[in-house]
């Protein structure tokens, strides 16, 4: 477990994704020499991955064979959550070929922990709806992305969580979502359980391959899936009962069909009332837009657009 270090959730995410993302893990794994690591990310074959890297770049003559040992604390302090510089996360994202938005979501993560950071959000929900269970974990980090096609209705969602157990026997995350979900598949860290419907709200649990104990995170990644809806919507919404951090959503709209104008919104509820709260907002020419806040608490926040 990560404990009071100054990069937790960059070092979080960032394990995460060398150790769950093939692509990645196939690439440490095949410098590894000696496995001592015991199925953890190995420091010396990451080390040995960046090197080669700065040696191709030029940024490092060939010359200098003691590299990847000189490069071990970087990537050990980076791996812990000690430290992590932006030169370092650079090196990280090229050395991998990382995906575009896993260098986003690393990129906005570590903006997050270096405290250059936007003002977080919490307590526009007054009156709490009842929820089949408390509370049991927090949420560590959120990357949230919706996707509209080009008749403009909402096709997808995609969600990477990571938690951290509150107390032992934590065995599931409850996900709470939208009437009009026509699946969610569960892409790792876990399986798809029970629905529950209570309250006009409907949920999944995603259940973990093991329970946790206190103190301990586990990461997970599912993708929702929505029927087509009578009228194209105009908002997206997501709940925090707790205190989720770090916390990014993107809504990628399919050009050229984008909204004639666009805010950032706050609710006071998970599917009822208007905004409480609105501040203009930004669509870039791709088509996306982008917001990331350090965290959200007893707010249900989100994007509110016209066509």
């Amino acid at each position: 477990m990560i404990k009071g270090n100054t990069f937790e959730a960059t070092s979080v995410l960032l394990t995460d994704l060398l150790d769950t993302r093939p692509r990645y893990r196939s690439r440490w794994r095949a410098r590894v020499q000696r496995d001592r690591s015991g199925g953890r990310v190995s420091i010396a074959a990451v080390a040995q991955v960046l090197a080669e890297h700065l040696w191709d770049s030029g940024e490092f003559p060939e010359s200098e064979q003691s590299l990847p040992r000189n490069l071990k604390d970087r990537v050990r302090r980076a791996l812990d959550g000690t430290m992590i510089t932006t030169e370092t996360l650079a090196w990280l994202i090229d050395a991998f070929h990382m995906d575009p938005r896993d260098a986003e979501c690393l990129r906005a993560t570590h903006e997050s922990d270096s405290g250059s950071r936007p003002d977080g959000i919490s307590d526009a929900v007054r009156e709490p709806r009842k929820m089949v269970r408390r509370q049991w974990h927090r949420t560590v980090t959120v990357f949230e992305r919706y996707f509209l096609d080009r008749e403009r209705q909402l096709t997808e969602r995609r969600t990477k969580h990571v938690i951290m157990a509150l107390e032992d026997g934590v065995d599931s995350y409850l996900f709470n979502h939208e009437s009009s979900v026509a699946a969610i598949e569960v892409m790792h860290g876990g399986t798809l359980g029970p629905e529950h419907r209570y309250d006009g709200l409907v949920s999944h649990e995603i259940v973990f391959p093991q329970p946790l104990k206190r103190g301990q995170r586990t990461s997970f990644e599912y993708r929702t899936a929505y029927h087509p809806a009578p009228h194209p919507p105009q908002e997206v919404r997501r709940p925090a009962r707790g205190r989720i951090e770090n916390f990014d959503m993107a809504v990628h709209f399919a050009p050229p069909r984008l909204p004639s104008r666009l805010w950032w919104a706050t609710w006071s509820d998970h599917h009822l009332g208007d905004p409480v709260q609105l501040e203009p907002a930004q669509v870039c020419r791709t088509g996306r837009a982008h917001r990331y806040v350090p965290f959200v608490e007893r707010s249900v926040v989100g994007f509110r657009w016209n066509w």
